[in-house]
């Protein structure tokens, strides 16, 4: 299937419903994949094209780029098994031999929840990555930890349906620790409150916590160049989250900004650039 000459989201079937993906044309460069985090489950991606459009402008500038959403049930009895790391990594290498074919590898720009993902699709498709952007990403969620604490206040506010709560919650601790104080932050949503797809997002939560998502132990299989990029002020994934994975993984590089929080994207001012360098090399190659 060829790249579309407009953007446009579509919808690619996968064993038990269908997985959506917006097409951006952009350069000659190797086209990259986008993975967001968890929220990406919140809502479908159809209706919020042109905010990726305006969020990823930059990078088409030299590659075309591909935004994926979360898997879509065709049955809600299917939901858990659909939205486990490693499931939606076999959905995603669906969706790229789809989109490109069985012989062409895609870069892979994934951040947070989407890193576990791509770290699934690159240990059991390693054909179909070329090089991989890892950012605010942790390859486990251990048990006891803050992370896993950080998300079982989450899906306890998501199953009680506290939206308001919960993504005032959420953009507190989206921002750097230390920048501002919860109790002078403004307990409000900054997003829709009231997400279409809930179940999509408390079922990857539930996953991301169950040790068969872990994929710590297989990262010594990972061959591909690979940029992982964290924030020093991260509160929902600390950095030593981030260092452990780029350890692990043969020839990673790490990037830390000492400033930045879990938003690295958006509060690294160099964060454009130093990604384009990395995919670069790739296109060079």
């Amino acid at each position: 299937m060829a790249l579309a000459d407009e953007p446009r989201a579509l919808a690619i079937p996968i064993r038990g419903g269908r997985i959506e993906a917006l097409l951006l044309p952009g350069g000659p460069g190797t086209p990259v994949i986008i993975i967001g985090g968890v929220e990406t489950g919140l809502r479908v991606l159809s209706g919020t094209e042109h905010a990726h459009v305006r969020r990823w402008t930059r990078r088409t500038e030299r590659r075309p780029v591909i935004v994926l959403g979360r898997p879509i049930p065709h049955d809600g009895a299917v939901t858990a098994d659909l939205m486990h790391p490693r499931a939606m990594a076999d959905a995603v290498a669906r969706a790229i031999r789809a989109l490109r074919g069985r012989e062409t590898p895609v870069a892979i720009e994934a951040e947070s929840g989407g890193g576990r993902i791509s770290l699934w699709l690159t240990v059991d498709h390693p054909e179909l990555v070329s090089r991989l952007v890892l950012v605010s990403v942790a390859s486990e969620t251990p048990n006891e930890s803050a992370m896993t604490g950080r998300m079982a206040q989450w899906l306890d506010l998501a199953e009680r349906g506290e939206w308001a709560d919960f993504f005032a919650h959420l953009a507190l601790q989206l921002k750097p620790a230390g920048s501002v104080h919860a109790e002078a932050f403004p307990v409000q949503p900054l997003f829709q409150p009231h997400p279409s797809t809930p179940e999509r997002f408390i079922a990857e939560l539930r996953a991301t916590i169950d040790p068969t998502s872990f994929v710590t132990d297989r990262l010594g299989e990972i061959s591909v160049p690979t940029l992982v990029i964290a924030g020093a002020q991260d509160q929902i994934v600390p950095i030593s989250a981030s260092e452990q994975v780029a350890m692990r993984i043969r020839g990673a590089r790490m990037e830390a900004d000492p400033t930045s929080g879990h938003a690295v994207r958006s509060d690294f001012d160099g964060y454009h650039e130093l990604v384009e360098r990395f995919l670069a090399e790739g296109d060079a190659a």
